[in-house]
C-alpha cells in the first residue's frame, strides 16, 4: 500500500544525506576560517538571512514552519560541530 511512497522517501533521503554531508564539509571549512581569524561562532545577521532566503524559496506555505524547524536544527548542528572542531584546533595549538 505505501511501498511506492516509501521508495520515494528512501531515494530522497539518500540525496539529502549526500547534500548534508557536503554542507557539513563546508561547515568544517568555516570552523577552520573562524578559528584562524578569531571570528566568533554566531553570526545572527547571517542566520536571519539564511532563514529569510530559505523561507522565500518555499512554494507550499503549509510547510513553512517545518522549514524553520529544519534550518534551526541544521544551524544548531553546524554550531555544535564548529565548537567541537575549534576546541580541537585550540588544543592542538596549545600542545
Amino acid at each position: 500500500m505505501l511501498e511506492e511512497q516509501y521508495k520515494k522517501i528512501d531515494a530522497l533521503d539518500q540525496q539529502l544525506a549526500a547534500l548534508f554531508e557536503q554542507r557539513m564539509a563546508v561547515v568544517d571549512e568555516i570552523a577552520q576560517i573562524k578559528f584562524d581569524n578569531q571570528i566568533g561562532l554566531t553570526n545572527i545577521q547571517r542566520e536571519k538571512a539564511v532563514m529569510d532566503q530559505r523561507l522565500a524559496a518555499v512554494e507550499e506555505p503549509k510547510f513553512e514552519p517545518y522549514i524553520v524547524d529544519l534550518y534551526q536544527t541544521m544551524i544548531l548542528i553546524a554550531k555544535q560541530y564548529q565548537v567541537k572542531k575549534m576546541k580541537a584546533l585550540k588544543e592542538q595549538a596549545e600542545a
